[in-house]
């Protein structure tokens, strides 16, 4: 990944010259501009295919700023699910002109959010480049403030259960769900925890204090349809049986 300054320190001539030079390179397929001054030097095995895995990633973290890889594809990174998006999704506090762009035939989608929700980052290494990608509380609360974005909520309450075996930090996960400021993700936690009989029984009663008045959505994908579940005042607009069945596979 190199800028159009990167380029100048490197290549003689003037600025017709350099930007001439990168043109060429474009044009013959050994560099791929990203953006306006961005650009990809493209790698001989990775030409025929297009997509490479880790430049993915890589590619997003260039695309906006301030960003971090989130939802969908942070749920795949930390192999709480095995579903594997098409789409990278970038979560960012400023609003793109486009929601979603292409680049080496891999999509990527720009997610913006209030500034509140945008926290609970780390930092992954693909060589010697740094990527942000929310942390594995902050990925699962995400999936619960939008299922939309991971999935549905069956790939949520899929990746829930992985991440309480895996041992994630309960406490921060309900620290974050509140800095959030919207009580839907208690609904759709709670409902969750318990369909799955998850061992979380110490955390039940305080996510429940934390529910607003009115019934929610379970997944905001499916149908209007379901039992209202009045213990967590959601509409279980996906059944038990749905939420289950991927146990069995």
């Amino acid at each position: 990944m190199f800028t159009y300054d990167d380029a100048k320190r490197v290549l003689a001539g003037d600025r017709g010259g350099i930007k001439q030079a990168l043109y060429v390179l474009v044009e013959k397929g050994w560099v791929k501009n990203l953006e306006r001054g961005k650009y990809l030097i493209v790698p001989l095995e990775g030409i025929a295919q297009g997509v490479w895995s880790e430049e993915a990633f890589v590619i997003a973290s260039t695309l906006v700023n301030p960003y971090t890889i989130a939802y969908w594809s942070a749920l795949n990174y930390y192999g709480y699910t095995e579903q594997i998006s098409r789409t990278i999704f970038i979560q960012t506090t400023r609003r793109k002109f486009k929601a979603e762009t292409e680049v080496l035939g891999i999509a990527y989608k720009f997610v913006t959010v209030r500034p509140n929700k945008f926290f609970g980052t780390t930092t992954i290494w693909f060589g010697n480049r740094k990527v942000a990608i929310t942390d594995k509380e902050k990925t699962i609360i995400d999936c619960l403030d939008h299922p939309e974005y991971c999935g549905g909520i069956v790939e949520a309450a899929k990746g829930l259960a992985n991440a309480v075996e895996d041992g994630i930090d309960l406490s921060q996960l309900t620290s974050y769900a509140k800095k959030m400021n919207n009580r839907t993700i208690f609904k759709r936690l709670g409902h969750l925890a318990e369909i799955l009989e998850l061992p979380v029984s110490n955390y039940l009663e305080r996510w429940h204090k934390m529910i607003s008045a009115g019934f929610s959505l379970l997944d905001p994908l499916s149908a209007k349809t379901g039992k209202f579940i009045s213990r967590w005042n959601i509409q279980a607009n996906v059944s038990k049986v749905n939420l289950t069945e991927w146990r069995t596979h």
